[in-house]
């Protein structure tokens, strides 16, 4: 028996400056998820970066939780969406 795996897309943009992507995976880790695929980008002065979490649903409630206070401390805009397997 094969369990569906479930996925959170995490979209963000903001400022480019150091700690972004150690904040960003440091969050995701701590709420028990993976990050499964990723792609980050700097464009003019703002970073970039949409990422493709993989986890059990109640941690990815967690991660998804935890992205208004993210969002806040490192002044990003962050917007997520449940997503399943290709």
């Amino acid at each position: 028996m094969t369990t569906q795996k479930t996925y959170l897309v995490i979209s963000t943009l903001g400022e480019d400056r150091p700690g972004i992507v150690n904040a960003l995976s440091r969050a995701v880790l701590e709420h028990g998820c993976n990050i499964e695929d990723s792609r980050m980008t700097v464009l003019g002065g703002e970073f970039a970066a949409i990422l493709l979490v993989e986890g059990k649903w109640n941690t990815l409630a967690k991660v998804e939780n935890a992205l208004p206070e993210l969002e806040r401390q490192l002044g990003l805009t962050i917007i997520s969406k449940r997503t399943g397997e290709r």
